[in-house]
């Protein structure tokens, strides 16, 4: 039995099914990403579910991140989560931005190790239907070509005029 979350604020989206994500150098490969609402009563009911939700105080917000992940404990691949647009089309994940709206396909899964057990919600699917598209970082570097010698800058190459410092 799967468990639907409509409408949160996606932040965080880390579901290329290339390249699941390692975020605490645990080993563990992982598809990630971070639901988050600003109604304290949601909040409470993801709670009370048992996920585990956190005040971002700065934000006026709580958040929940959410995984999957890309291996099982004998070391074989799973299947990424499904990520659609609106209209159920395959929707391509690196392209989802800080701020999106969407719902969440989630799966709750038993655990017991060492005397503890408990719920985890392993993330299934993601329907966006709000999409900001992410446009990558601010860099403001040319591209360089890496099969070239570097040219070295010179003196004047960098003025006064140019400091924004």
């Amino acid at each position: 039995m799967s468990n639907v979350i409509s409408n949160v604020e996606l932040f965080w989206v880390k579901l290329d099914p290339e390249t699941p994500v390692d975020p605490f150098s645990s080993g563990k490969l992982v598809w990630e990403l971070q639901m988050r609402t600003s109604d304290k009563k949601v909040a409470k009911v993801w709670k009370d579910k048992g996920l585990p939700v956190r005040e971002l105080e700065d934000e006026k917000a709580f958040a929940c991140n959410v995984k999957k992940l890309a291996r099982n404990s004998k070391g074989d691949s799973l299947t990424p989560p499904r990520v659609v647009d609106g209209k159920l089309k395959p929707l391509d994940p690196t392209i989802i931005g800080n701020g999106s709206i969407g719902n969440i396909q989630l799966s709750p899964r038993e655990w017991a190790m060492g005397g503890k057990s408990g719920i985890v919600f392993d993330l299934m699917a993601v329907q966006v239907t709000k999409l900001i598209e992410y446009s990558g970082s601010n860099l403001e570097f040319d591209v360089v070509d890496l099969d070239s010698e570097p040219e070295v800058a010179e003196a004047e190459a960098f003025t006064a005029e140019d400091d924004d410092f």
